[in-house]
């Protein structure tokens, strides 16, 4: 290790040429500031070797973020290899669209664990060759994506015999943490937010696929439609279809019967947004003067013509975290409470909702 002189002078409140003179055992420099200059450097060096020693943290195995897809109801993402030894193993996105990846593979290596991301379909990929490759790299424990599983998914997946912590579902019945966004605080904003702005006659868009999110939704919608006195909304629920082809179809479908609209729209998801704002388009029907919209869940950047929709959506990068650290502190003490943790949704509000308490509905 080489300390420079200025760097020690300005440290030690002296000139770079005293310190030169020190460094090169010369003459003319008093003894009491030689040994200053002389303990400083040895400090330093003590320091800069002791720290070289010291043994790296070494990587105390994999841990794995397994997003499971069971309908595809999530979307499409970009995906590459994550090891290969002369064949592909399983598979890991490349961070693409999830802008937040590097952070928590960042926050994870520094505990000393080695990260991935894995998209699992169970239609096309064979799980057990996958748990086989991942107990040969020490799996430590899984954050599970698991908005489309069900218990009989967990119940294969516990055979890893390691801590899972689960997102988008709820298994803490079964002993599992649970980390979730709040779906019926954030459908109570919906409706809560259109009735205010004049609307009551109002539909619920679903998709015909009952995973956790979208069956707390739709109950939530019941409950939060009857809480403002809105009527009966048991046949307020309009499956569309479980993706974007059937959705934007039976739309259209559902505007060329020419029945009487509702005021506003309540959409399930991003898909139901995408599919549902393409048909009204195609349709010229305006929005919102003819209808209005709130989607749940942000929509992928995507053209909408000069539609903003007025969303509802929930907090990813700081749930996803949260739910990672839990989950080490998990494989670090066995005794760790089981947790049931959600967060909030926020509003973003957009153009798509008509005020018919300012205006006249035309």
């Amino acid at each position: 290790m080489r300390i420079k002189s200025k760097d020690i002078a300005k440290e030690l409140h002296l000139s770079e040429a005293t310190v030169s003179l020190v460094l090169n055992d010369r003459e003319g420099v008093s003894r009491e500031t030689r040994r200053k200059v002389l303990d400083y450097v040895n400090q330093k060096e003590k320091e800069y070797y002791d720290r070289e020693r010291k043994p790296k943290k070494s990587r105390r195995g994999l841990i794995l973020m397994l997003q499971y897809i069971k309908h595809g109801v999530i979307f499409d993402r970009q995906i590459s290899d994550w090891r290969t030894k002369g064949r592909q193993t399983f598979n890991i996105s490349n961070n693409g669209s999830e802008s937040y990846m590097d952070e928590l593979k960042e926050m994870v290596e520094k505990e000393g664990y080695e990260f991935a991301f894995v998209r699992y379909d169970e239609r096309v990929h064979d799980l057990d060759c996958w748990m086989e490759e991942w107990k040969g790299h020490h799996l430590r424990g899984i954050y599970l994506m698991g908005a489309e599983m069900n218990q009989n998914d967990v119940l294969y997946l516990s055979k890893l015999s390691v801590p899972i912590v689960v997102g988008d579902n709820n298994f803490y019945d079964m002993g599992i943490d649970s980390y979730l966004v709040d779906n019926r605080e954030g459908i109570r904003r919906c409706v809560d937010y259109l009735v205010d702005k004049g609307h009551s006659k109002i539909v619920y868009l679903a998709e015909s696929i009952d995973i956790y999110n979208f069956v707390e939704r739709r109950e939530s919608f019941l409950e939060e439609m009857k809480r403002r006195d809105c009527g009966d909304a048991q046949n307020c629920i309009i499956r569309l279809g479980k993706n974007y082809e059937e959705i934007h179809m039976n739309m259209l479908r559902n505007i060329e019967k020419g029945s009487r609209r509702p005021t506003a729209y309540v959409l399930e998801s991003s898909l139901i947004s995408l599919g549902v704002v393409q048909a009204l388009l195609e349709s010229n029907i305006r929005i919102p003067n003819d209808i209005s919209l709130v989607g749940f869940d942000a929509v992928p950047p995507v053209n909408l013509s000069e539609l903003k929709l007025t969303i509802v959506k929930g907090t990813h990068t700081r749930r996803h975290r949260a739910a990672l650290k839990h989950l080490m502190r998990h494989i670090d003490d066995n005794e760790t409470e089981i947790t049931r943790t959600y967060y909030r949704t926020r509003m973003q509000e957009g153009n798509s909702v008509f005020d018919k308490t300012k205006y006249i509905y035309t």
